[in-house]
């Protein structure tokens, strides 16, 4: 009100002033500005906001001193109907509150019992307002206890509010705390919070910013088809948890995770990342690449793949039985597939396509080396088997077929062995790099052979050498680590640009189906999608892990499946080179092909395999 009539100063009314004007009309003539305006019923200063006032007679209150009921009654504090009363009106001297035992100066006001004109109790302001503000919210609960409340995430029943709190499993946030009142049903054991109950319908959440989350009681059956973890705490999502949602981008946050979000962006999670400085991590590969990373030895030896004048003409090799010596014609079928109908030649150790400068055998066996490969240290010492080191053996024409720990290919070239372990890493995965950089995490991962991780990727079991970062439980294996590039093409696309994209895929409501296999695709993950086509495809079906990457035939075989021999190849050809057997993709893998004009017919490894 702009106006009110106190008990305390009948001359006047009060009216409702801003601070400036008091301290204003404090000031009369030359008088020096006050530094303290107190308010008459607290003591307190009044230096900002509103107050009631009577300027005439310079007598200030604060709006919520002003507002004080004229009686209080609290048995707990004393057992008599308390008067709010100036004592500056019997006393002159100060007094001790009979509640907190502090001296208070004379002129303010207490809450007191007198008889006979005498004080007998009197209790200070500050004791009293947190009181009266207690018993004032106790009577609101109170009144609200005696209505029926119905919540849709709980519509089959009626909820009452209790009056005190306890500690409980609450079905909202299913926690088990103890956070002042809650609802209880009163048919059932359904018991939520009172802050649960009252959350807002919508949320804006930092960590997702394009889209707005929305209050659901339950996961929609929609959904139903794959599992969902938290965004933000990463556990697994149950099916009648409350939950904030994006549905368009199927994310979804426990709504306790959501309230504390901002909290939860500077816990453990992001401060303990990594121990890297900015430095170093410029220094790491960054996935994925333009190219499945398969030849980390090209890469680790780039300072080696230029001939230079020093260079040795002719060598011996612990490997070979004759002498090597450079390969003096530089020619396009040895340059990796350049005509796309050529062959690719590989090397005979790293089994990757070969370039210069290599060795070859001088008695032409068709035998040839990489310059790096001819370099390989015989022994090795590997963080991944730290108690014994590695031995560089040559498996090739011993009819060994090695199955390599690092990406579960088999082999039969190159190996790093250790015989006391039966541990076998191909010269590939024996030099990957030890940490990299993914676009699908913020923190660097660090290479590690865990017992069959769970990859956070394409959800699928892996043995061998993954990539993680072990403060967040984020874990890729090597597939998705770096051996899926971040665009290629499909015959399926026309030569489009197949992007491999990772989730939140935005504004995608629909759901995806990959376009080989024709099955469901768990939205959460990695995929690979043409804009233009519009379609997707999962990882391992438009690009198959090639499980025999590290397998060396050549010549020519005579089969029983097929009327024609057969002769080993690795081609580079265009997306529409596949097998005629499973009709995959083929290009650069091991496979058969037919010679013969009459005949179209190739026939990549696995499924001449199956068929012997």
């Amino acid at each position: 009100m702009e106006e009110i009539n106190h008990f305390s100063h009948k001359n006047h009314p009060l009216k409702l002033l801003n601070s400036h004007t008091i301290v204003s009309a404090t000031v009369g003539g030359d008088e020096e500005k006050p530094k303290f305006i107190g308010c008459s019923v607290c003591g307190k200063p009044i230096s900002s906001g509103f107050a009631y006032g009577c300027i005439q007679c310079r007598y200030f209150m604060h709006k919520e001193c002003a507002q004080l009921p004229p009686t209080f009654n609290d048995p707990s504090l004393y057992n008599h109907l308390l008067t709010l009363t100036p004592l500056n009106s019997t006393s002159s001297r100060s007094w001790h509150c009979n509640v907190c035992r502090i001296q208070k100066k004379p002129g303010v006001f207490s809450y007191n019992f007198s008889k006979d004109g005498e004080c007998i109790f009197a209790a200070c302001i500050d004791c009293c307002v947190v009181r009266i503000a207690c018993r004032v919210e106790a009577n609101a609960i109170k009144e609200e206890a005696t209505t029926k409340v119905h919540h849709e995430g709980h519509p089959q029943h009626t909820l009452t509010l209790q009056l005190k709190p306890a500690a409980f499993l609450c079905d909202a946030c299913n926690t088990y705390k103890d956070e002042g009142l809650f609802f209880q049903c009163d048919s059932c054991h359904f018991w939520i919070h009172k802050t649960c109950a009252s959350l807002a319908p919508t949320i804006h959440l930092t960590n997702h910013p394009n889209h707005e989350l929305v209050l659901i009681y339950s996961l929609p059956e929609i959904f139903f088809n794959f599992f969902y973890y938290c965004e933000i705490c990463n556990k697994y999502i149950q099916r009648i948890e409350w939950l904030y949602h994006c549905a368009n981008c199927r994310y979804f946050v426990h709504i306790r995770c959501a309230l504390n979000a901002e909290q939860t962006s500077t816990t453990q999670r992001d401060v303990s990342s990594t121990s890297f400085v900015d430095e170093d991590l410029k220094d790491l590969l960054e996935f994925p690449m333009l190219e499945a990373f398969t030849d980390p030895l090209k890469l680790l030896h780039l300072d080696k793949t230029f001939m230079g004048d020093d260079d040795t003409k002719e060598i011996t090799h612990w490997s070979h039985n004759h002498p090597l010596i450079h390969s003096v014609v530089h020619q396009v079928n040895n340059m990796c597939g350049m005509i796309s109908s050529d062959p690719i030649e590989v090397c005979h150790g790293c089994v990757r396509p070969l370039s210069l400068p290599f060795y070859s055998c001088k008695d032409g066996c068709s035998f040839t080396l990489h310059k790096y490969c001819t370099e390989l240290p015989l022994k090795l010492q590997h963080p991944l088997h730290p108690d014994h080191s590695l031995v560089l053996i040559n498996t090739t024409g011993h009819g060994i077929n090695y199955k390599c720990i690092g990406c579960f290919s088999y082999g039969n070239t190159f190996l790093y062995n250790c015989e006391t372990c039966k541990f076998y890493l191909d010269v590939n995965c024996a030099f990957l790099p030890k940490t990299i950089k993914h676009k699908s995490h913020k923190h660097p991962l660090i290479q590690v052979i865990d017992p069959e991780p769970l990859c956070s990727a394409c959800n699928k079991y892996s043995n061998g050498i993954s990539y993680a970062c072990k403060p967040c439980d984020f874990i890729l294996d090597m597939y998705c680590a770096m051996r899926s590039p971040h665009s290629l093409a499909h015959r399926y696309c026309k030569g489009h640009e197949i992007s491999l994209m990772y989730p939140p895929i935005m504004d995608h409501p629909e759901d995806f189906y990959c376009d080989i296999c024709e099955i469901e695709m768990h939205p959460k993950f990695p995929l690979y999608y043409c804009h233009k086509c519009k379609n997707s495809f999962h990882l391992d079906c438009i690009s198959r892990i090639d499980w025999r990457a590290n397998m060396l035939y050549k010549g020519i075989r005579n089969v029983s499946y097929h009327k024609h021999p057969l002769t080993f190849v690795r081609r580079k050809k265009t997306p529409k080179y596949v097998c005629s057997v499973c009709n995959q993709d083929i290009n650069g893998y091991l496979s058969l092909e037919c010679r013969a004009r009459v005949c179209n017919f190739n026939i990549c490894y696995e499924c001449h395999y199956k068929k012997l």
